[in-house]
């Protein structure tokens, strides 16, 4: 069984070496500077910052379809920014409970009069908790269960929000989570709940791996040069 491991562990390393390369030369030239929005002191005193991962998920070729649109249509969105703790222990996933995005929405994806999208919302707030199930299953890949979302504010364009994302609590393959959308007033505009599924297939022997490459101080480091 060890020997299992040890062999998928070597074959996971080569393939993200591999795979890697296209974005080493755009992860050394990654562009630092934070946009200034309503949320810069909040998010500088919760010692939070924009991980590089973010710049490699825009970048690359099997990008997701939001990142896609936000690459493709670069009206979309006036910002988009999304935060995670500078400190994040890899080996401990309970620092990886919290995840905030900040964004402001351009007039082209409004709905009615001058909110944003009604879809465009629940899909910023889904992607939101899937990077935060991910990261707190140990990078096991997650499946959106349930999503319930509950507005009792407009979402204007062309302003700044903040999605607040946390883990209420992992059980099994399970994980709950609970989201708030403010205002730059600190207001509450929005909250949301949601149950993420690890998938199944390959979920125990993923883990494993990862398990055992956390074990390596390339792993490590190599994980906190993409994050940071």
């Amino acid at each position: 069984m060890q020997k299992s491991i040890a062999l998928c562990a070597a074959w996971v390393c080569g393939y993200m070496i591999n795979s890697s390369q296209p974005y080493i030369k755009m992860l050394q030239n990654s562009n630092q500077y934070d946009e200034s929005h309503s949320f810069q002191e909040f998010i500088q005193k919760q010692n939070y910052s924009q991980p590089k991962i973010i710049d490699l998920l825009h970048n690359s070729p099997d990008r997701h379809f939001l990142h896609n649109m936000i690459i493709q249509n670069d009206k979309a969105f006036n910002l988009f920014k999304v935060y995670l703790p500078k400190d994040v222990d890899i080996q401990r996933s309970e620092n990886n409970h919290h995840l905030h995005v900040v964004f402001n929405a351009a007039d082209e994806v409004r709905g009615n009069n001058n909110d944003v999208h009604s879809g465009l919302l629940a899909t910023l707030i889904d992607n939101a908790f899937g990077q935060l199930s991910f990261l707190t299953t140990g990078f096991i890949p997650t499946v959106t269960a349930k999503l319930q979302l509950n507005f009792n504010q407009t979402i204007h364009t062309n302003k700044d929000y903040l999605i607040s994302c946390e883990v209420e609590k992992v059980q099994g393959r399970k994980v709950f989570l609970k989201a708030k959308v403010y205002d730059n007033q600190n207001n509450i505009c929005g909250e949301a709940t949601a149950l993420f599924i690890t998938v199944n297939w390959g979920g125990k022997q993923w883990k494993q791996v990862i398990d055992t490459l956390q074990n390596t101080k390339f792993f490590n480091e190599g994980i906190q040069r993409i994050l940071y």
